[in-house]
């Protein structure tokens, strides 16, 4: 189950969502629809002009048609998906306007490596549209080990 804190999110600015309960379904709702490798669902979240940047190549993704093909790849090297967790640690509204800070985790089987067991840090921002929230920019990241340049993909809250 995901865990939502919400609460203060910048200095001197105390918006909350908890009375958004339209907000937290949606995330929950894209959250299931990844657990279902559905990506039709997943993409419904999204606005037609989307700017994602991901964790992999290429630095970004831009259009409905760019984050559909880069779900079909990555649905396409999981075998089976465990579980997948939006874990919301921060988020805020202003009029139409909505912001998540997220850790994503997925546990999966995929076809070449094995078990994959990783959390990644998300930073969604959401308009409300037509009464639903959708997504207008999605941004992933993993820290790195400054050492070695080497992502820490073996890291946990």
């Amino acid at each position: 189950m995901p865990h939502y804190r919400f609460g203060k999110i910048f200095e001197g600015i105390q918006h909350t969502i908890t009375s958004n309960m339209e907000l937290i379904q949606a995330i929950k709702a894209r959250e299931q629809a990844v657990k279902s490798r559905d990506t039709e669902s997943v993409i419904a979240f999204y606005h037609p002009q989307v700017i994602v940047f991901d964790v992999v190549q290429p630095l970004q993704h831009y259009g409905l048609d760019a984050v559909r093909s880069r779900l079909q790849e990555w649905f396409g090297t999981l075998a089976t998906i465990i579980d997948f967790e939006i874990r919301v640690l921060h988020a805020g509204e202003e009029n139409n306007t909505a912001w998540c800070a997220t850790l994503n985790h997925i546990v999966a089987q995929t076809h070449q490596a094995g078990k994959l067991d990783m959390w990644w840090r998300e930073t969604v921002c959401y308009t409300l549209r037509a009464g639903q929230w959708i997504i207008t920019h999605a941004h992933s990241s993993v820290p790195f080990d400054t050492s070695n340049g080497k992502a820490s993909l073996n890291l946990q809250p």
